[in-house]
């Protein structure tokens, strides 16, 4: 009987063993899913762990990562491993918190010029030391190895981007052109007794042209004409279409635009107090402002000494009143002689982006960069553009008008028109 009872507390002890066993076998090796999680602060995440129970849960940072129930809540810039506990199975997870690219990636300098073949090694900061990966928005312009070394291969922009699985930085990399010298390409020497229409077109009208000007602007031989080797714009006190002074205004839209380059007019002004004529030019499409305007020299009679210079763009213009401009004041009016005006139209020549120059007599004296205006969208100031010549009277630059300088005609000469540009090398 002893031996019945015996056998009997054995398979008791045998099935208690087993009953403590998990029943479906032996524990799976805990899986979390995923295994790397790339936040910004504030951010929250769930880690999966499937069919797993019982799970418990550490942070190995709570300043930078919680854990809870596997959700996890960014809390601040930093790293943090996720520990999962079921049974005797354990699994990580590493937490990268940001907060905005380039927390804990940096790259150095931000802008890089080069000439086409230079090279240059980019320095860089990997806080958390992960796997880098390099790239170029335009292998023809600029490449990059998977150490950070750039070469330069041809003239343009390039974006490097210096990347890890948690977030990525830029560089700008401007390479250079290498330019040709100037050349003359093409020159209007109003020669001979007539306008050339196949290059100038006559403005016409009198409705103030946004400046409240008081002249009306014609085509007759009174107010425009070719002679004795220059073009003669005469302003005149006289009643016309309800206007009580005429003058004239030509452009060269559509026939003889150019970007880029250097452009030069030999010009004598007319002076006396509201007389204002300008030598200009506008894209040659789309409406102002959005066109761009180009005052290569602006001149007030009140003030013969005075030049100005000015550029206007969509977001920067004389409606807006904020304008770029530049003044030059002279020991001795303008009006007494003739002088070359001019600009000198660069392209990506200072760290990758246009420059504009104003001149009188080949002598610089004002210069805009395009980081000084608007950003790429609202500069203007890379396409096609054409020229202007007018000689308003009044406005809101011209000022108040001296009835009396009309004793004696008041006309803007024009010599000549001169464009250089460069070839690309």
């Amino acid at each position: 009987m002893k031996k019945i009872v015996i056998i009997y507390y054995s398979l008791f002890i045998l099935f208690a063993l087993t009953a403590c066993e998990n029943p479906q076998g032996p524990t799976a090796q805990l899986e979390l899913n995923p295994v790397t999680l790339q936040l910004k602060v504030g951010d929250v995440a769930t880690i999966d762990v499937g069919n797993a129970a019982n799970v418990e849960w550490r942070s190995s940072n709570e300043e930078v990562a919680t854990v809870y129930y596997g959700v996890v809540t960014a809390k601040a810039i930093g790293k943090a491993e996720i520990t999962a506990v079921s049974g005797k199975s354990t699994a990580t997870a590493n937490v990268f918190v940001t907060g905005t690219d380039g927390a804990s990636l940096r790259i150095n300098p931000p802008l890089v010029s080069l000439r086409p073949g230079d090279t240059f090694d980019f320095q860089y900061g990997n806080t958390y030391d992960l796997e880098l990966t390099w790239s170029s928005s335009d292998p023809q312009v600029a490449t990059i190895d998977r150490n950070g070394h750039l070469t330069a291969v041809g003239p343009g922009n390039a974006i490097i981007t210096l990347a890890t699985n948690i977030e990525s930085v830029t560089a700008l990399v401007a390479v250079e052109h290498a330019w040709g010298e100037y050349r003359l390409v093409w020159s209007e020497e109003f020669d001979g007794d007539a306008l050339d229409e196949s290059t100038w077109t006559y403005n016409l009208g009198g409705s103030g042209w946004g400046n409240n000007e008081k002249q009306y602007y014609t085509s007759r031989p009174e107010n425009i004409r070719v002679q004795n080797g220059c073009l003669e714009i005469e302003a005149r006190k006289e009643q016309y279409e309800n206007n009580e002074y005429t003058s004239a205004r030509i452009m060269s839209k559509s026939k003889r635009t150019f970007t880029y380059g250097k452009f030069e007019s030999r010009i004598k002004f007319p002076g006396g107090k509201g007389t204002w004529p300008a030598f200009w030019m506008m894209g040659n499409s789309g409406g102002w402002p959005n066109c761009g305007e180009i005052d290569i020299i602006e001149h007030i009679g009140s003030q013969d000494s005075r030049a100005s210079f000015a550029l206007h763009t969509v977001m920067k213009n004389g409606t807006r009143g904020n304008n770029w401009s530049s003044l030059k004041w002279f020991d001795y009016p303008l009006s007494a002689d003739f002088h070359v005006y001019g600009i000198e139209w660069a392209q990506e020549e200072k760290d990758g982006k246009d420059v504009i120059r104003f001149t009188i007599d080949g002598v610089q004296y004002a210069e805009v960069w395009e980081e000084q205006m608007d950003n790429n969208d609202y500069w203007p100031f890379n396409k096609p553009f054409f020229f202007i010549y007018n000689l308003a009277i009044g406005g809101n630059m011209g000022g108040q008008v001296d009835d009396a300088i009309f004793n004696q005609t008041r006309i803007m000469y024009v010599d000549w028109l001169r464009v250089w540009q460069r070839s690309e090398n």
